[in-house]
């Protein structure tokens, strides 16, 4: 009788899982414990590999004063990213990372001293209703649980938008990342790996800085440029340079500031040659402790094994931060990480790329007329290159960029960039193709994405001529000191402007679950200064094609334009013959126009596909407007806009009348 009670036992388990499969339900496991590893705030040693104390701008993590935070009910550090001293670049926001193996855990968070939560706005907004936030009593605690869609998220605690930001009202960035996989991570044993740490100490024993103020650091020459970006070219005469004070403001070529003892820029290329001349070494260790630098630079890096050359992999421990020196002059271009006319390199691991942006800017300025396009990480005429989790902050300029780029994968990457100087685009994909974004945040100050910017360091020198139209170019030496060492600085750090982008077409770029913050500009940007038919492009066709968003969600407090916005400013011939697609998205503050797709100027240029689905524009408007045209096929689905489902093109802000569009479809009733 009891082997009868087994089997009908397990006959119903049986019956019980047929239905839940033929019902398409699963059976919940026991909830696994949830592990949180936060990551620890970065202290600076009293002295570096050089053997002096580093700058006054290479400081401690501060944590926040306004905050507390747990997660599963572990402390969670957060950290002020606060440059209020550096030229009054403003207090926005306080960031708290870390990693666990949850996409949804518990939240607490507490805000100190007389400070009281009167509302909590928590973007992605629709990933957090406000009946999932639980405020305490005395309104001094919130708690929730984090979104599984998306492991961001931005808590603004007494405000909702950006622009409530201050410094005496921060708001809060949680990064959610998986554990790290310990097993993936290189050794420092391995034959193959050579410690950047060790190396760097012992190439500064053999070959320490010298660099004495008042001393020669280049001698006087010349230098050909096409300084106003055709093809004639004119020669710059300039005086010897000097080194001056490593402080020193607003120094400009010829002259260089004097590297800090403990400056590791030319360490980091002498291990790269090591790597490159040593059959067994493939891998850069960066173990943790604090690097200055002019930046992960990495040029003309062949990896390509059937061309001879072989894979980079560079790696970052989380507890290692890699800042930015003040750059050697003005006009030097030293992005925290460069890669330029390389194949085959993939940055792994979770160490701080720190830009010292608002440093920069305070110290030299970065105006277009007397500097060369900075930024945050600068991908350049590079192929196969791969990020893993890669955090950079304060960035000079758009904290991500590529430009003819190809075969690229970011992959959990953060631009952390929250302050008020301009030119701070999040996702700023130039040009290039077959790029794809798999998890992003960025906090800047300008477009949360943009691409179709080709050429943006064009700008330098030909603004300077432009704003200063008696420069005698007949004789070139008859100009000031100053004008002729600001042409022959653009022929030195500048000369490539022009091959920044040559290739043309930009296609099959990809951002998946991504969140951008910023307190001006546009969403969605695609087109602009495509400079069409100039001499340095080779043709009179630029192709933009093939852009998909896939779970990204704006966060901006003024708009430019439209949220979804196509634009061509050049009056030419350029084909936009591939899809744009949008799903599964949000933004939050209302543009003039939800989507103004395209913005044409004089010629017409069509677009095959456009398809918007599944897409939220958060805030309430009064009058809700839309531009659609030159479309051969336009798809408007899943509609949201104040808080409210849009069931009727009539409600939809978008004009009686489509113009140019050939095919439309919607779930609209009454279209």
């Amino acid at each position: 009788m009891k082997k009868v009670m087994i089997r009908k036992k397990t006959v119903n388990i049986m019956w019980m899982i047929f239905l839940l499969i033929l019902t398409g339900q699963t059976i919940s496991a026991k909830p696994k414990s949830i592990k949180v590893h936060p990551y620890v705030p970065f202290t600076i040693p009293e002295t570096g590999p050089g053997g002096e104390a580093y700058p006054s701008h290479v400081r401690n993590d501060v944590a926040s004063a306004r905050f507390n935070v747990k997660v599963a009910d572990i402390r969670v550090a957060a950290i002020r990213y606060d440059n209020t001293g550096f030229g009054n670049q403003g207090h926005n926001m306080d960031v708290a990372r870390f990693a666990s193996n949850s996409r949804s855990p518990e939240i607490e968070i507490n805000v100190t001293g007389d400070d009281e939560i009167n509302s909590v706005t928590i973007h992605p907004v629709r990933f957090y209703p406000q009946e999932k936030l639980k405020i305490s009593p005395d309104k001094k605690t919130v708690i929730f649980e984090m979104a599984e869609e998306l492991p961001y998220a931005i808590v603004i605690i007494n405000g909702d938008d950006p622009q409530d930001a201050s410094t005496s009202n921060p708001q809060l960035t949680l990064i959610n990342d998986p554990l790290e996989d310990l097993a993936e991570r290189p050794s420092l044993e391995s034959p193959n790996v050579l410690n950047f740490k060790a190396f760097a100490e012992n190439y500064l024993k053999n070959n320490p800085i010298t660099d004495i103020a008042g001393q020669a650091c280049r001698p006087a020459g010349s230098i050909a440029d096409a300084s106003l970006n055709d093809e004639k070219t004119f020669t710059w005469n300039y005086e010897k340079g000097v080194f001056v004070p490593y402080t020193n403001r607003i120094v400009a070529f010829p002259d260089m500031r004097a590297r800090n003892r403990n400056d590791v820029s030319d360490a980091l290329q002498a291990a790269l040659e090591a790597i490159r001349n040593t059959p067994e070494l493939n891998t850069l260790y960066i173990p943790a402790g604090t690097y200055i630098w002019s930046g992960l630079r990495i040029v003309n890096w062949n990896g390509d094994h059937k061309k001879g050359g072989k894979p980079l992999f560079v790696y970052t421990d989380e507890n290692a931060l890699m800042i930015n020196r003040l750059k050697e002059c003005r006009e030097a271009n030293e992005p925290a990480i460069y890669i330029a006319n390389s194949c085959f390199v993939t940055i792994s691991g979770r160490g701080m790329h720190d830009g010292q942006g608002c440093f920069t800017f305070a110290m030299d300025r970065k105006d277009a007329r007397n500097t060369p396009h900075q930024g945050g990480a600068v991908i350049k005429k590079s192929s196969h290159i791969t990020f893993n989790d890669t955090y950079i902050r304060d960035s000079q300029q758009w904290n991500w960029e590529t430009h003819d780029a190809t075969d690229i994968k970011l992959n959990n990457i953060k631009g952390l960039s929250p302050y008020n100087h301009g030119w701070i685009d999040g996702l700023n994909l130039s040009s290039g193709k077959d790029i794809t974004v798999n998890g992003a945040i960025t906090l800047g100050n300008d477009d949360t994405f943009a691409t179709g910017h080709y050429n943006p360091s064009n700008e330098f020198p030909i603004r300077t001529y432009r704003e200063n139209p008696s420069i005698n170019l007949t004789n070139t030496d008859d100009n000031p000191a100053e004008i002729r060492n600001t042409f022959a600085a653009a022929g030195v750090y500048n000369k490539d402007r022009m091959e920044w982008s040559r290739d043309g077409a930009s296609e099959n770029i990809r951002v998946n679950n991504a969140i951008g913050w910023t307190r001006t500009a546009h969403c969605i940007r695609i087109g602009g200064n495509v400079l069409v038919g100039k001499p340095q492009g080779g043709s009179n066709s630029r192709t933009i094609k093939g852009y998909y968003f896939d779970n990204f969600h704006s966060i901006t407090g003024r708009k430019a334009g439209g949220d979804i916005r196509v634009q061509f400013y050049e009056n030419s011939d350029l084909p936009a013959n591939g899809e744009l697609v949008v799903k599964n998205s949000s933004f939050w503050t209302p543009a003039k126009k939800w989507a103004l797709i395209p913005a044409t100027k004089d010629n017409r240029h069509t677009i095959r596909k456009v398809m918007l689905q599944n897409l939220y524009f958060v805030k309430p408007t009064t009058k809700p407007s839309a531009v659609f045209s030159d479309i051969e096929e336009l798809t408007i689905k899943q509609l949201h806009i104040g808080g409210r489902t849009i069931e009727k093109y009539s409600s939809s802000g978008i004009p009686e009348k489509l113009e140019n569009v050939t095919h439309f479809k919607s779930d609209f009733k009454d279209k």
